[in-house]
């Protein structure tokens, strides 16, 4: 993989989306730290519950909210925009004979750096709250990764899927607004029915929306043992589409 040209699709990506705007890239801040304010402040600190388990600190809530609000957000983002790369980019896939793999992956990058921001503005805003954060902090890049490579492999089944049937757009986007009511991140897992807390080990954003919940709405360092085995399992599963990848690749190209 050509890891200057991968570089340049990340950067031309964060260009385009912020182009002909006043404040251009300010905006990759910006928004966010005034969603994290309004989660935080007036869902968590106004009108929001109080959070079992840190029901000293009036703004629990809310940080349980937004701390699982945004990985979810750069997750559905990677998934829905990996899902229609092929065929967004498929002017330049039919002239220049670029890697599939790496056209698909800058998607999953350009998510992931600004989750990273954004979840560097919600620490900021945590510490100035006084909320007690630890050293589990040190873990968000590797859980940043693993929920990127998970994201990298449900997104691109769901390029290879749309190249041959195009409804797989809207099924997506249909798919991950019913999924994120599945995972607790609005509520928690204790106030659902047994039903729906059952289902959770076999839920995959679960298992990293969990984690951060622990580093920082309870302040706690999270289960490194599944942080590892879910980095494994992601490489596992992100190896193996990309060698379907490129045994199909011949006939995706010829499909767009």
């Amino acid at each position: 993989m050509n890891l200057t040209l991968l570089w340049h699709f990340v950067r031309q990506d964060f260009i385009d989306r912020y182009s002909g705007i006043a404040l251009g890239r300010f905006w990759l801040l910006l928004a966010p730290m005034l969603q994290i304010i309004i989660f935080v402040v007036v869902f968590g600190g106004l009108i929001g519950p109080r959070l079992p388990g840190a029901e000293s600190s009036p703004y629990g809530y809310g940080i349980y909210l937004v701390s699982g609000i945004l990985p979810w957000t750069a997750f559905a983002n990677t998934i829905t925009r990996m899902t229609t790369v092929f065929f967004n980019k498929r002017g330049i896939l039919g002239k220049v004979p670029l890697s599939l793999a790496m056209v698909a992956a800058h998607v999953a990058i350009v998510e992931g750096i600004t989750l990273a921001c954004t979840l560097g503005l919600f620490t900021i805003f945590a510490l100035w709250l006084a909320e007690p954060l630890s050293s589990a902090l040190f873990v968000l890049p590797l859980l940043i990764v693993c929920q990127q490579l998970m994201g990298f492999t449900l997104g691109l089944i769901g390029a290879i899927l749309m190249v041959f049937l195009r409804d797989i757009r809207e099924m997506t986007g249909v798919v991950v607004m019913l999924w994120f009511w599945m995972v607790p991140i609005v509520y928690t897992i204790d106030s659902v029915p047994h039903s729906l807390q059952a289902i959770q080990p076999y839920n995959p954003a679960w298992w990293f929306v969990r984690e951060y919940h622990q580093i920082f709405a309870y302040g706690a360092m999270p289960d490194m043992g599944r942080i590892l085995l879910l980095l494994a399992g992601s490489l596992i599963a992100a190896w193996l589409i990309v060698w379907l990848l490129s045994r199909a690749e011949r006939q995706i190209r010829d499909a767009l």
